[in-house]
């Protein structure tokens, strides 16, 4: 009768330490995981400035235009000096060439001070559109 007394203490407690063990294993499991844990982030905003750039494009892009509408000016006085009878047309085709030359470096110097491309190129689709219509002149 004494080793089933004993037997019996061991297995209430043994039974006790198995409900112990679960208690605690889950315990510590949902311990870490009962409530959310965030870390501090930091969010970092790098903010690129280009000194580089050189300001004064719209300034070119205005120089561009009046320097095409100036080759126009000067082509059309090429052609009328020459049509006169003791014209020298010559001076007005070297003005519109130095005209035509600066409206296109005008243009390219306004593209690289970081102005759109759209704003840059003005002064050199109106010079396209001038010499077209001038090309025009002369063919019909």
């Amino acid at each position: 009768m004494h080793s089933i007394c004993f037997l019996f203490v061991v297995i209430c407690f043994m039974r006790k330490l198995i409900i112990l063990i679960c208690v605690s294993i889950a315990v510590v499991s949902t311990s870490y995981s009962s409530f959310p844990i965030v870390e501090m982030t930091q969010e970092r905003n790098i903010e690129i400035v280009d000194d580089t750039a050189d300001k004064g494009g719209l300034f070119f892009a205005v120089l561009s235009v009046a320097l095409s509408l100036l080759s126009v000016l000067f082509i059309f006085l090429f052609i009328g000096n020459g049509f006169a009878h003791n014209g020298n047309p010559y001076p007005y085709l070297l003005l519109s060439i130095i005209s035509i030359i600066g409206t296109i470096s005008s243009a390219l110097q306004a593209k690289k001070r970081s102005l759109k491309s759209s704003k840059s190129f003005i002064g050199i689709s109106i010079l396209i559109v001038s010499l077209l219509l001038i090309m025009s002149l002369f063919f019909i």
